[in-house]
């Protein structure tokens, strides 16, 4: 990035955090493996678990002494090695970054994990030229939830094969997942076919919808809408789904593919 591009990312982006799941991974490239924090003369294993642009928040596997020892360096510079790989890029890019050790604590309700808070002295500018890119693409994909909220794309065959849909979906309601038909959806609406045997779900309730696609399989929150049963017995289930990237990215490819497939038909003869 240009100087200006820089200063204009860490001025829009100074306070976000990207949260390191399975959509953030895939888009920043960076190999958890090959992350480790060295403080001192020691070398630290561990996970990206939130990372921006002034400073990050790392997963450490270490006992209750561990953390105890550790928390004395609060405050230390060190430095955090990384390895990423973007989708442009031919080959992975090794990245050492100074910084300073925030703190050291333990992760609530989970044993032998720490969380890491450092802050960047500074970010590399390869590093911030992913992070400000990645949030770019998170600005775009929201208004692009909100844009293709309409129309309803029908889930038949053709769509299933365009979107690369696997044809499978469960959800969960506080319980176990069960299977559910998938047959039609927007950016933030998804509706089901389900088998009687399907537990109810009340209105308003909290589920989480995963969904199977080629590219993807990822998650979605979202909640009831409303449940309609049909002569047959299955019932019609509407849900109010949450901002996801992935399912954003997934109907915008396949708009634009459809988009271009228009443009290159042959015009009617007279």
């Amino acid at each position: 990035m240009q100087k200006t591009q820089a200063e204009d990312a860490l001025q829009r982006y100074a306070d976000e955090l990207i949260a390191m799941g399975p959509f953030a991974s895939l888009k920043l490239g960076i190999d958890p493996s090959q992350t480790a924090l060295r403080l001192d003369t020691y070398n630290l294993a561990c996970a990206p678990f939130r990372l921006g642009l002034k400073r990050a928040v790392l997963l450490c596997f270490l006992s209750r002494d561990e953390l105890a020892f550790f928390q004395r360096y609060a405050g230390s510079l060190g430095g955090l090695a990384l390895s990423m790989q973007p989708a442009d890029s031919q080959k992975p890019l090794k990245i050492f970054a100074r910084c300073t050790m925030s703190s050291i604590a333990p992760m609530k309700g989970r044993d032998n994990v720490g969380l890491v808070a450092v802050e960047w002295k500074p970010c590399p500018p390869d590093l911030a030229a992913a992070f400000a890119d990645y949030f770019a693409l998170i600005e775009r994909l929201k208004a692009e939830y909100d844009e293709y909220r309409t129309p309803t794309v029908p889930m038949n065959a053709e769509t299933s094969k365009g979107m690369g849909y696997n044809s499978y979906a469960t959800i969960a309601a506080g319980g176990e997942p069960f299977k559910a038909a998938l047959f039609q959806l927007t950016s933030a609406r998804l509706d089901f076919l389900l088998p009687m045997q399907a537990p109810e779900l009340e209105p308003k309730a909290t589920v989480q919808v995963k969904l199977f696609f080629r590219k993807y399989q990822f998650s979605v929150a979202g909640a009831v809408a409303g449940s309609e049963r049909l002569p047959s017995g299955v019932r019609k289930v509407g849900i109010d789904a949450q901002f996801s990237p992935e399912l954003v990215e997934l109907i915008a490819d396949w708009r634009f593919t459809a988009r271009l497939a228009a443009r290159q038909e042959p015009a009617p003869s007279a």
